[in-house]
Protein backbone atom coordinates (compact mmCIF):
# COMPACT_ATOMS: atom_id res chain seq x y z
CA UNK A 1 0.00 0.00 0.00
CA UNK A 2 0.89 3.62 -0.80
CA UNK A 3 2.21 5.48 2.26
CA UNK A 4 0.18 8.50 3.20
CA UNK A 5 2.89 11.72 2.72
CA UNK A 6 3.53 9.69 -1.08
CA UNK A 7 0.17 9.38 -2.14
CA UNK A 8 -0.31 13.48 -0.94
CA UNK A 9 3.21 14.73 -2.63
CA UNK A 10 2.05 12.76 -6.23
CA UNK A 11 -1.31 14.05 -6.05
CA UNK A 12 0.03 18.03 -5.10
CA UNK A 13 2.37 17.67 -7.78
CA UNK A 14 -0.20 16.09 -10.31
CA UNK A 15 -2.58 18.99 -10.00
CA UNK A 16 0.22 21.65 -9.98
CA UNK A 17 1.98 19.92 -13.39
CA UNK A 18 -1.63 19.12 -14.53
CA UNK A 19 -3.29 22.59 -13.78
CA UNK A 20 0.21 24.41 -15.03
CA UNK A 21 0.64 22.26 -18.43
CA UNK A 22 -3.22 22.31 -19.16
CA UNK A 23 -4.39 26.10 -18.52
CA UNK A 24 -1.10 27.30 -20.44
CA UNK A 25 -1.23 25.11 -23.26
CA UNK A 26 -4.73 26.15 -24.24
CA UNK A 27 -3.54 29.62 -23.85
CA UNK A 28 -0.81 28.80 -26.31
CA UNK A 29 -3.70 27.24 -28.41
CA UNK A 30 -5.90 29.88 -28.32
CA UNK A 31 -3.16 32.70 -29.21
CA UNK A 32 -1.95 30.50 -31.94
CA UNK A 33 -5.10 30.31 -34.01
CA UNK A 34 -5.70 34.07 -32.86
CA UNK A 35 -9.30 33.09 -31.10
CA UNK A 36 -9.02 36.08 -28.90
CA UNK A 37 -6.11 38.22 -28.29
CA UNK A 38 -3.90 38.51 -25.05
CA UNK A 39 -5.04 39.96 -22.00
CA UNK A 40 -8.54 39.06 -22.55
CA UNK A 41 -10.45 37.95 -19.70
CA UNK A 42 -10.75 34.03 -20.31
CA UNK A 43 -7.03 34.09 -20.94
CA UNK A 44 -6.27 35.91 -17.62
CA UNK A 45 -8.71 33.59 -16.18
CA UNK A 46 -6.27 30.41 -17.44
CA UNK A 47 -2.94 32.21 -16.46
CA UNK A 48 -4.80 32.81 -12.93
CA UNK A 49 -5.11 29.05 -12.73
CA UNK A 50 -1.88 28.15 -13.74
CA UNK A 51 -0.38 30.66 -11.83
CA UNK A 52 -1.74 29.37 -8.53
CA UNK A 53 -1.66 25.92 -9.61
CA UNK A 54 0.77 24.92 -6.58
CA UNK A 55 -1.39 26.66 -3.84
CA UNK A 56 -4.69 25.17 -4.96
CA UNK A 57 -3.22 21.73 -5.80
CA UNK A 58 -1.68 22.31 -1.93
CA UNK A 59 -5.07 23.26 -0.91
CA UNK A 60 -6.80 20.20 -2.14
CA UNK A 61 -4.14 18.07 -0.63
CA UNK A 62 -5.04 19.80 2.49
CA UNK A 63 -8.81 19.76 2.91
CA UNK A 64 -9.32 16.19 1.35
CA UNK A 65 -6.67 14.26 2.57
CA UNK A 66 -5.36 16.20 6.19
CA UNK A 67 -7.31 15.42 9.18
CA UNK A 68 -8.64 17.69 11.38
CA UNK A 69 -5.30 17.93 13.53
CA UNK A 70 -2.72 18.32 10.11
CA UNK A 71 -5.21 21.23 8.71
CA UNK A 72 -4.79 23.15 12.16
CA UNK A 73 -0.71 22.50 12.17
CA UNK A 74 -0.59 23.12 8.39
CA UNK A 75 -2.53 26.77 8.66
CA UNK A 76 -0.48 27.32 11.83
CA UNK A 77 2.73 27.27 9.54
CA UNK A 78 0.95 29.59 6.84
CA UNK A 79 0.67 31.95 9.54
CA UNK A 80 3.42 31.88 12.08
CA UNK A 81 4.48 34.97 12.36
CA UNK A 82 6.70 35.08 15.62
CA UNK A 83 10.20 33.79 14.44
CA UNK A 84 13.46 35.40 15.47
CA UNK A 85 14.36 38.97 13.86
CA UNK A 86 16.67 37.60 11.69
CA UNK A 87 14.82 35.37 9.81
CA UNK A 88 12.83 38.18 9.28
CA UNK A 89 16.02 40.41 8.01
CA UNK A 90 16.63 37.06 5.79
CA UNK A 91 13.34 36.95 4.19
CA UNK A 92 13.07 40.78 3.27
CA UNK A 93 16.28 42.05 2.59
CA UNK A 94 17.78 38.55 1.07
CA UNK A 95 16.01 38.70 -2.50
CA UNK A 96 17.27 42.57 -2.97
CA UNK A 97 21.24 42.20 -2.01
CA UNK A 98 21.20 38.94 -4.37
CA UNK A 99 19.41 40.80 -7.00
CA UNK A 100 22.04 44.36 -6.57
CA UNK A 101 25.37 41.79 -6.49
CA UNK A 102 23.96 40.04 -9.31
CA UNK A 103 23.06 43.14 -11.19
CA UNK A 104 27.11 44.59 -10.21
CA UNK A 105 28.63 41.55 -11.69
CA UNK A 106 26.23 41.53 -14.98
CA UNK A 107 27.46 45.56 -15.55
CA UNK A 108 30.81 45.33 -14.28
CA UNK A 109 30.36 47.93 -11.37
CA UNK A 110 26.96 50.25 -10.21
CA UNK A 111 24.58 50.87 -13.37
CA UNK A 112 21.19 53.08 -13.49
CA UNK A 113 18.46 50.65 -12.41
CA UNK A 114 16.10 53.75 -13.85
CA UNK A 115 13.98 53.20 -10.92
CA UNK A 116 10.94 55.97 -11.06
CA UNK A 117 9.49 57.65 -7.50
CA UNK A 118 5.99 55.99 -8.58
CA UNK A 119 7.47 52.90 -8.75
CA UNK A 120 8.99 53.25 -5.60
CA UNK A 121 6.14 54.48 -3.97
CA UNK A 122 4.06 51.67 -5.52
CA UNK A 123 6.69 49.44 -4.08
CA UNK A 124 4.71 48.22 -0.49
CA UNK A 125 1.58 47.29 -3.06
CA UNK A 126 3.43 45.82 -5.43
CA UNK A 127 4.94 43.66 -2.88
CA UNK A 128 1.11 42.80 -1.65
CA UNK A 129 0.16 41.78 -5.00
CA UNK A 130 3.10 39.99 -5.40
CA UNK A 131 2.01 37.61 -2.00
CA UNK A 132 -0.80 36.49 -4.45
CA UNK A 133 0.98 36.23 -7.53
CA UNK A 134 4.28 33.98 -6.76
CA UNK A 135 4.34 33.87 -3.35
CA UNK A 136 1.12 31.85 -2.66
CA UNK A 137 3.22 29.26 -4.68
CA UNK A 138 5.39 28.37 -1.39
CA UNK A 139 1.37 27.09 0.11
CA UNK A 140 2.81 23.95 -1.52
CA UNK A 141 6.52 24.17 -2.46
CA UNK A 142 6.88 24.24 1.47
CA UNK A 143 3.51 24.28 3.08
CA UNK A 144 3.08 20.70 0.96
CA UNK A 145 6.28 19.61 -0.70
CA UNK A 146 8.92 20.21 1.50
CA UNK A 147 6.55 19.04 4.94
CA UNK A 148 6.32 15.55 3.09
CA UNK A 149 9.89 15.24 1.96
CA UNK A 150 11.16 15.39 5.13
CA UNK A 151 12.71 12.55 6.88
CA UNK A 152 12.80 10.76 3.35
CA UNK A 153 16.01 12.78 2.21
CA UNK A 154 18.57 15.59 3.71
CA UNK A 155 17.62 19.20 3.22
CA UNK A 156 20.17 19.97 0.43
CA UNK A 157 17.92 17.19 -1.70
CA UNK A 158 15.09 18.53 -0.54
CA UNK A 159 16.19 22.16 -2.08
CA UNK A 160 17.70 20.88 -4.94
CA UNK A 161 14.33 18.29 -5.98
CA UNK A 162 11.89 21.26 -4.95
CA UNK A 163 14.40 24.02 -7.08
CA UNK A 164 14.54 21.51 -10.21
CA UNK A 165 10.14 20.69 -10.00
CA UNK A 166 10.26 24.76 -9.58
CA UNK A 167 11.91 25.53 -12.52
CA UNK A 168 10.55 23.10 -15.07
CA UNK A 169 6.75 23.78 -13.29
CA UNK A 170 7.35 27.57 -15.07
CA UNK A 171 8.43 25.22 -18.59
CA UNK A 172 5.13 26.60 -20.20
CA UNK A 173 5.90 30.30 -19.94
CA UNK A 174 9.08 29.91 -21.46
CA UNK A 175 6.94 28.52 -24.99
CA UNK A 176 4.59 31.49 -24.81
CA UNK A 177 5.74 34.68 -26.70
CA UNK A 178 3.77 36.75 -24.75
CA UNK A 179 5.39 35.84 -21.47
CA UNK A 180 8.54 37.76 -20.44
CA UNK A 181 9.87 34.01 -19.45
CA UNK A 182 9.65 33.69 -23.35
CA UNK A 183 13.12 35.55 -23.53
CA UNK A 184 14.75 34.55 -20.46
CA UNK A 185 17.63 32.11 -21.08
CA UNK A 186 16.59 28.43 -19.03
CA UNK A 187 20.27 27.50 -17.84
CA UNK A 188 20.08 31.31 -16.03
CA UNK A 189 16.09 30.69 -14.79
CA UNK A 190 17.20 27.71 -13.10
CA UNK A 191 19.89 27.76 -11.63
CA UNK A 192 18.55 31.17 -10.05
CA UNK A 193 15.38 29.39 -9.06
CA UNK A 194 17.78 26.14 -7.30
CA UNK A 195 19.36 28.33 -5.30
CA UNK A 196 16.49 30.35 -4.32
CA UNK A 197 14.85 27.32 -3.27
CA UNK A 198 18.24 26.46 -1.08
CA UNK A 199 17.47 29.60 0.54
CA UNK A 200 13.78 28.70 1.22
CA UNK A 201 14.58 26.04 2.38
CA UNK A 202 17.00 27.06 4.72
CA UNK A 203 14.32 29.97 5.73
CA UNK A 204 11.69 27.40 6.46
CA UNK A 205 13.69 24.87 8.02
CA UNK A 206 15.13 27.18 10.57
CA UNK A 207 11.68 28.73 11.68
CA UNK A 208 8.93 26.29 10.92
CA UNK A 209 7.19 29.51 9.01
CA UNK A 210 5.49 28.78 5.86
CA UNK A 211 4.54 32.69 5.89
CA UNK A 212 8.45 33.33 5.68
CA UNK A 213 8.65 31.24 2.17
CA UNK A 214 5.64 33.42 0.64
CA UNK A 215 6.88 36.75 1.58
CA UNK A 216 10.03 35.90 0.24
CA UNK A 217 9.46 34.25 -2.86
CA UNK A 218 7.10 37.68 -3.00
CA UNK A 219 10.07 39.82 -2.28
CA UNK A 220 12.23 37.70 -5.01
CA UNK A 221 9.39 39.15 -7.77
CA UNK A 222 8.98 42.88 -6.47
CA UNK A 223 11.77 43.73 -5.93
CA UNK A 224 12.54 42.22 -9.52
CA UNK A 225 10.35 44.52 -11.17
CA UNK A 226 12.04 47.22 -9.48
CA UNK A 227 14.99 46.18 -11.56
CA UNK A 228 17.14 44.76 -8.97
CA UNK A 229 16.72 40.65 -10.14
CA UNK A 230 19.27 38.18 -11.23
CA UNK A 231 20.19 38.95 -15.36
CA UNK A 232 18.14 36.38 -16.89
CA UNK A 233 20.96 36.37 -19.52
CA UNK A 234 23.56 34.11 -19.58
CA UNK A 235 26.72 35.55 -17.96
CA UNK A 236 29.79 33.81 -16.80
CA UNK A 237 30.38 35.71 -13.76
CA UNK A 238 26.68 36.06 -12.35
CA UNK A 239 26.29 32.16 -13.10
CA UNK A 240 29.50 31.63 -11.20
CA UNK A 241 27.99 33.93 -8.46
CA UNK A 242 24.72 32.05 -8.19
CA UNK A 243 26.67 28.61 -8.19
CA UNK A 244 28.90 29.85 -5.48
CA UNK A 245 25.86 31.58 -3.10
CA UNK A 246 23.89 27.70 -3.76
CA UNK A 247 27.02 25.95 -2.59
CA UNK A 248 27.38 28.42 0.49
CA UNK A 249 23.87 27.53 0.65
CA UNK A 250 23.85 24.15 0.73
CA UNK A 251 26.64 24.14 3.25
CA UNK A 252 24.32 26.21 5.76
CA UNK A 253 21.98 23.50 5.41
CA UNK A 254 24.11 20.58 6.01
CA UNK A 255 25.25 22.24 9.04
CA UNK A 256 21.66 23.28 10.23
CA UNK A 257 20.39 19.70 10.26
CA UNK A 258 23.56 17.67 11.31
CA UNK A 259 23.67 21.05 14.40
CA UNK A 260 20.07 19.67 15.56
Amino acid sequence: MMAKSTKRIIVFLAGTFGLMYISHGLIALILARNLIEWDNFPLNILGIIGGGAPAFAALFVVYKMFDEKEKEEYWKKIFLYRVPLFWWAVTILSPLIIGIIAQLIYHGGWWNPDLEMGAIIAFPIMFLAMIFAGGAEEMGWRGILQEKLAGKANLVVIGLIIGVLWGIWHGPLFLIEVFAHYDYSFLMYMLMVVQYSLLLTLVVYKTGSVLLAILLHAGINAFGNLGFSVPMEAHTGVIAFIIGLSVILAAVLCIAERNK
